[in-house]
């Protein structure tokens, strides 16, 4: 039903200054760092570079979305990794319930777009400040890596 791409300057400017918050998480209760990995690695696959990256766990990376539909609607969705792991958002404050399910059935064919896509290999170093951990992710040709460390205080 929706197509996506990534948001163009012009219309993350017209965004600005609206909120929004988020939807869903992408694995619920069942996110393993394995999981995380290879969800970022085949939104790479699908969208390429992220929009934003940091070396935070909990604020990882984001992609700006837009979900068009059929009828050539379009609205806006973000996918990210934070504080609880990979998450879709992009649900505005003030929409009904209604509205509400058309942003979660969108966000839901995103996820399973994303989900048969080859994971591209790459690399992330960042930190978990809640342990603390240092944390090295990597996706080599489909394997994950993980190599962690705890920091002293």
């Amino acid at each position: 039903m929706y197509t996506f791409r990534k948001a163009t300057k012009e219309e993350l400017s017209v965004l600005e200054n609206m909120g929004f918050s988020k939807l869903c998480s992408v694995y619920d209760l069942n996110g393993t760092s394995e999981k995380y990995a290879l969800f970022y690695a085949k939104l790479r696959t699908v969208f390429g570079e992220p929009d934003y990256t940091s070396d935070d766990y909990e604020n990882m990376y984001s992609y700006d979305i837009m979900a068009v539909g059929e009828n050539g609607d379009s609205f806006y969705l973000e996918v990210y990794h934070g504080a609880s792991g990979a998450s879709i958002g992009g649900k505005p404050f003030d929409i009904s319930k209604e509205q509400e399910k058309v942003y979660i059935n969108a966000a839901d064919e995103l996820i399973a777009l994303i989900e048969i896509a080859e994971p591209s290999d790459y690399t992330w170093e960042g930190i978990y400040e809640d342990i603390p951990e240092k944390v090295k992710y990597a996706v080599k040709d489909g394997i994950f890596y993980e190599e962690s460390e705890f920091l002293e205080d």
